[in-house]
């Protein structure tokens, strides 16, 4: 049977788009890993402290050869074995204390680029982060931050301790013997070769894996979320088959970059061995001679086998400039996506507020929309303590005018005051601070149902929370759940009703207390009975404050001081409110 489950990003090709280059990853990120450059520094001062200890080693190691075990001295073991352990085990804590720090670092810029990024997020209009799939956001607040971190971060330092790693042992390895050395430097190009041929592979598979990874996520959390919608319409099915498909494009692009990952590590054994070939050989000739002692050949392949950790760590930064550059586009692509609501320079908050809400003029559509504006030259005014019904059919624009009030959107045309003021000219806390918005979708955290209330307002004592909870009919039914005002509510825990739900959003508006609510449909989607226990606290609520009530209730409406009817030409008088508009 066919599916009809929405077409997932599996379906078709990624569109590929340019990885952000290596410095402007740096250049864009380093800000948020700039607190921690003395503890960078630090870390990779300690590492390269750690190789020089390894160096050393390695040398005593040559005199334990060359002064004990060729001439068969035992009485020379002691103090070079006890000088061997001794450096190893302060090289062992170095290294220990380098890794620790970067580490500590590395998590650090983790959490400070993950905060910003949110931070971010959460100055954006709900309807731009409504646009974007949950999943795949939170796939780049972990994955990506991740990535990210393991270039401009974690890959600095080791980056930086490998070269110079690679460089005191290559210098240690020309002092023993140039010949050598330069038999073993031979094969650099080899190794800088293969990490372009692969790097650049794994830069595009890298980038693939990384949006198809996202895309899972959003599949997923998508499926979830609608699992109600998919039983109802049968289509449990379809949305198995839409999360294994996404989950099979997601796998290939995995496959396909481990096969270039896990072939790139046989084929720097291959070159390592071949590496060691040339040394013995040219070792064993020079032995011969007697230009270069057992120890010192021993040493030198020693030191030849410590040159290619830091060269693959090197070598392996390739495949992490592709990851963190896929990883970092992605996250720039949040970071960089511009509020349509900004605060003017010079916004300024009201002492008090009275509650004088007006429309001037009014126009707005949304962008890309065709057709005439879905508000055009609305005006109105509605003084402090009074309620302004807003009826009309769907798509009206009801909810729009809403959003408005509250400053998620701005007008095309016009301005919306309150007391008189602009809201462009007052700042958005103040703003949101004296406008209370109830949504048509009651929004809760998980979380207990004191936090829940206490949410409007932080810091509000138990007392405070009852208050408000009693106000919005709500604390009869909170304290016969089994732990009252501590009982978990939300995604994981207790679930309530839909009117119990929305006593709960009406108690934090209570808790809130500000002059001005905008009230979006606050009946829907209840029954009768569940409506008329909301009506009385939600009169209650209004009572005093300057209210915009919409509803398509037209009981509840009368109740208004005016209705104001959208999307419709003829306005006329209704019996028991005031006039029409």
């Amino acid at each position: 049977m066919e599916s009809s489950a929405p077409a997932s990003a599996a379906d078709g090709p990624v569109a590929p788009s340019p990885a952000v280059p290596a410095r402007v990853v740096f250049r864009r990120f380093w800000p948020w890993a700039r607190p921690d450059a003395p503890l960078l520094a630090v870390s990779a001062l300690l590492l390269v402290a750690g190789s020089f200890g390894e160096l050393v080693s390695v040398w005593l190691f040559k005199d334990l050869i060359d002064q004990v075990l060729v001439p068969r001295r035992f009485s020379g073991f002691w103090p070079l074995a006890l000088a061997m352990l001794g450096t190893a085990s302060g090289a062992a804590l170095l290294t220990f204390a380098g890794g620790y720090g970067a580490c500590r670092a590395a998590e650090r810029f983790m959490l400070r680029l993950r905060t910003a990024t949110v931070a971010h997020l959460h100055t954006l209009p709900p309807d731009t982060l409504a646009r974007r799939r949950p999943g795949d956001v939170v796939s780049r607040l972990t994955r990506d931050v991740a990535a990210v971190e393991q270039l401009v971060v974690s890959g600095l330092v080791e980056g930086g301790s490998a070269l110079f790693g690679l460089l005191l042992f290559a210098a240690a390895a020309v002092y023993l013997s140039w010949p050598l050395a330069l038999a073993a430097l031979a094969m650099a190009p080899l190794f800088w070769a293969s990490a372009r041929f692969f790097g650049r592979r794994l830069l595009a598979r890298e980038r693939v894996a990384q949006r198809r990874a996202g895309g899972v996520s959003a599949v997923i959390e998508e499926s979830l979320r609608n699992s109600e919608l998919a039983r109802t319409c049968g289509q449990e099915a379809g949305e198995v088959e839409r999360v294994r498909r996404e989950g099979r494009a997601l796998m290939d692009a995995e496959l396909a970059g481990a096969r270039l990952a896990e072939l790139y590590p046989p084929f720097l054994n291959v070159l390592e061995v071949l590496t060691g070939l040339a040394v013995v050989g040219i070792g064993a000739y020079e032995l011969e001679r007697g230009v270069l002692s057992l120890g010192g050949l021993l040493a030198f392949a020693a030191f030849t086998a410590q040159l290619f950790e830091p060269a693959r760590e090197l070598s392996e930064l390739a495949s992490v400039l592709g990851t963190a550059g896929a990883s970092a586009e992605r996250i720039l692509e949040l970071l960089d996506t511009p509020s349509p609501v900004l605060e003017r320079p010079g916004a300024r908050e009201p002492r008090t507020v009275a509650g004088r809400l007006s429309c001037e003029h009014l126009r707005f559509s949304y962008p890309g929309s065709s057709g005439p504006p879905l508000l055009a030259d609305l005006s109105f005014e509605i003084g402090p303590g009074e309620v302004l019904a807003v009826m009309g059919p769907s798509g009206c624009g009801k909810t729009t005018l809403a959003k408005l009030m509250v400053r998620f959107l701005d007008p095309d045309h016009g301005t919306v005051r309150l007391d008189g003021v602009d809201l462009r000219e007052l700042t958005l806390h103040s703003v949101r601070g004296a406008v209370t918005l109830l949504p048509q979708q009651t929004a809760v955290f998980h979380g207990s149902i004191g936090e829940n209330i206490a949410y409007g307002r932080p810091g509000a004592s138990q007392a405070e929370i009852e208050r408000a909870a009693r106000a919005a009919d709500a604390h009869g039914f909170v304290t016969e759940l089994p732990d009252g005002y501590r009982t978990e509510i939300g995604r994981d825990g207790f679930q309530l009703s839909g009117g119990q739900y929305r006593r709960i959003a009406i108690a934090r508006a209570f808790l809130r207390g500000t002059p001005v609510l905008v009230l979006d449909e606050p009946t829907a989607g209840l029954d009768d009975r569940s409506a008329e226990k909301v009506i009385a606290p939600l009169r209650q609520l209004m009572a005093g404050r300057t209210t915009v009530l919409i509803t398509h209730d037209l009981v509840f409406a009368r109740t208004a001081d005016r209705i104001l009817w959208l999307g419709r030409a003829d306005a006329r008088e209704l019996p028991g409110v005031g006039r029409v508009l």
